[in-house]
């Protein structure tokens, strides 16, 4: 047998000289060697006559086999992890399930509750103006009586005992004349209310008058009742 040194084909015919594909000059095969069987990871060396030139000796590396027992194990290791982490999963999503279900039914059954011994705070403000309210709404009230009110004459002077001046007092709109500390509309404190028609004595008068509710008079002192004081005596009898 020959063979073509450059592609490696083979000829059974000795007659040629020639390659039939590439024209290379054929040359003559070496005689088989017997075969040898290499152990697992041995280095199989094959020699090649040095009359061949071309024909160089080439080393080979068998890998050792791998045990399919521990592609097996690998797999199974695997598999194992994947349902471990599987049921993790589970058990948390459970878990988060119940506890917002729970979140949501006691956040529902706490807005049916009312509490029973809970008190609101009181607001000062708030407060101020229905006393503001009231009392302007008391005030309406009263003038709406007084105007209703039948007008009677004031009663007759009571005569005066030898140096003793008294007066009665004549309010029938309000119903009442302020006895006030000082001698001012404005700053003078309220200290009682003197009702309509009852009698007061006069200690003193001061000699200006005044204007106030487009009336005219002057401010007096006056006892009444244990009482001591300054009036305006326009809304006085004497």
């Amino acid at each position: 047998m020959k063979q073509c040194p450059k592609c490696r084909s083979t000829y059974t015919d000795d007659g040629l000289r020639y390659c039939l594909t590439d024209g290379t000059e054929l040359k003559p095969m070496p005689a088989e060697e017997e075969t040898l069987i290499a152990g697992r990871g041995g280095t199989v060396r094959i020699d090649v006559p040095s009359s061949d030139p071309d024909l160089r000796p080439i080393a080979t590396n068998t890998p050792p086999r791998k045990s399919p027992v521990g592609k097996i194990f690998v797999v199974i290791a695997a598999l194992g992890v994947l349902l471990i982490v599987f049921v993790i999963v589970a058990i948390l999503i459970l878990a988060l399930g119940l506890d917002m279900n729970n979140t949501f039914m006691f956040r529902k059954e706490n807005k049916n509750i009312t509490p029973s011994n809970s008190t609101p705070t009181p607001d000062p403000e708030k407060q101020r103006l229905q006393d503001e309210l009231a009392n302007i709404q008391r005030r309406l009230d009263e003038q709406q009586k007084n105007a209703n009110r039948p007008v009677t004459p004031p009663p007759a002077p009571t005569p005066n005992s030898p140096g003793t001046v008294t007066a009665r007092v004549n309010s029938p709109n309000d119903g009442f004349l302020a006895l006030r500390a000082a001698p001012d509309a404005d700053r003078g404190e309220r200290i009682a209310k003197i009702p309509h028609g009852d009698v007061v004595t006069i200690e003193n008068c001061n000699r200006n008058k005044v204007t106030i509710g487009a009336r005219s008079g002057r401010w007096c002192l006056i006892s009444w009742n244990g009482y001591e004081g300054y009036v305006f005596d326009a809304w006085l009898i004497y």
